[in-house]
């Protein structure tokens, strides 16, 4: 006759591994990916915007990107370090910082390089070889006179004339600060300081419109405006006047 206590002792027992089981089951399935730490979304958000602060190539409006992928980033390093355990991504918003600052950078030095040296939209580059007078003549080139304001018989105008852009260095003078006219060279001669010494077509005078004043400098300048010309000045004059609303 079986013993009634040892069935039941047999079934707690087996009871008893069954749960040992799950038990101990339960405990080695986190160990399956001791390393796993999730990845923020601060720092995939920053990587995006700074590959996308290239665009600041493009226009300075694009500067939010750079300025958000610096900010997306910091915080994503932030929140990393401080659950270095469980979250990941430090290298992906380290990236996505270092890219931000790269790119809004050269973005913004590229911009000031366009706006220096490019010519303005709508404006004719032109140089100081172009203003040479025919030696034989001494008339002015005919392209550049196609760029002035024309003018009918009676002196009424016909066309205003095309913007110009030319660059050239400041004629010294006396006058440092607040200077609303000068003279406009395309190279200071050592030793010519006199108007005189140089061919008048080598000399373009400047005049800066509304209330636009400038400082000396001793680098290159460049001026955009309309030009006029007066093929009737007095000899050894110039025969060339920009009404300039642009000075770089």
């Amino acid at each position: 006759m079986s013993d009634p206590f040892d069935s039941k002792r047999r079934r707690t027992e087996f009871d008893d591994a069954l749960k040992g089981y799950y038990q101990d089951h339960d405990e080695v399935l986190p160990d399956d990916n001791p390393d796993y730490r999730s990845l923020t979304a601060e720092s995939v958000g920053s990587l995006i915007l700074g590959i996308l602060s290239a665009l600041t190539f493009i226009s300075l409006l694009f500067l939010i990107f750079p300025l958000l992928g610096i900010l997306l980033g910091m915080l994503a390093i932030r929140k990393i370090l401080r659950a270095s355990e469980e979250l990941s991504g430090l290298g992906f918003s380290t990236a996505g910082v270092a890219l931000s600052i790269i790119f809004s950078i050269a973005g913004i030095s590229y911009q000031i390089y366009v706006y220096s040296f490019e010519t303005p939209p709508g404006y004719v580059k032109i140089d100081f070889t172009q203003l040479v007078a025919d030696p034989k003549t001494g008339h002015i080139p005919e392209e550049i006179i196609a760029l002035t304001p024309q003018y009918d018989d009676q002196g009424n105008p016909k066309t205003s004339g095309v913007p110009v852009f030319i660059e050239g260095y400041m004629y010294p003078t006396r006058q440092m600060t607040d200077i609303d006219r000068f003279m406009l060279v395309p190279a200071i001669k050592q030793g010519q300081f006199g108007a005189t010494t140089r061919n008048p077509t080598e000399m373009v005078e400047v005049i800066l419109s509304g209330d636009l004043k400038v400082p000396y400098r001793t680098s290159p300048v460049r001026v955009g405006g309309i030009l006029y010309v007066n093929e009737h000045d007095t000899a050894g004059e110039t025969p060339y006047r920009i009404e300039a609303d642009v000075f770089r």
